[in-house]
């Protein structure tokens, strides 16, 4: 999944869960955005790879795409650092990063949830990187976001 489908899906996601709560601010939005792009670091031509010179290259060249930034392992140690310094920020890095790989679990090559103890890949089969199945969930995702923060920004006007 492209960056952009990523960004539109995980928001899409947790905007309805963020208003309910009221647990949204700038800074939670910083870390939801950037743990949306972040394991996709393994990749030198993605979002996140092209602004890192270096780092993209070294990881993908010991781990491989899909390798060890996209695992369960990965995860629990975002989760962890947002236990360590609970703020918006790192919960939301955490909740964004978790959702990347849920997503990418619906691609067509799916991701090694369990690396390294099992090399056995989970794959919904949903969609295809950069293909029009992708388009299109992003483009329903879109509708989606805009249809919550219409409802979102409507609110007061409901209630009268």
């Amino acid at each position: 999944m492209q960056s952009k489908t990523h960004l539109l899906t995980t928001f899409a996601i947790v905007t309805p869960v963020a208003y309910m709560t009221n647990n949204m601010d700038m800074l939670g939005v910083f870390g939801l955005a950037l743990g949306t792009v972040l394991p996709d670091i393994d990749e030198p031509n993605s979002y996140i790879g092209r602004r890192i010179p270096i780092l993209p290259h070294i990881i993908k060249k010991t781990f491989g795409h899909r390798g060890m930034t996209h695992t369960l392992i990965a995860t629990i140690l975002f989760a962890t650092l947002a236990s360590m310094i609970p703020n918006s920020f790192t919960e939301m890095l955490a909740t964004g990063y978790f959702l990347h790989l849920a997503e990418d679990t619906f691609s067509m090559t799916g991701i090694k949830w369990l690396a390294p103890f099992s090399q056995k890949t989970l794959a919904f089969k949903l969609y295809s990187t950069g293909k029009m199945t992708e388009t299109i969930i992003m483009f329903l995702m879109l509708i989606c976001l805009c249809l919550e923060y219409w409802f979102i920004l409507a609110q007061p006007f409901i209630n009268v």
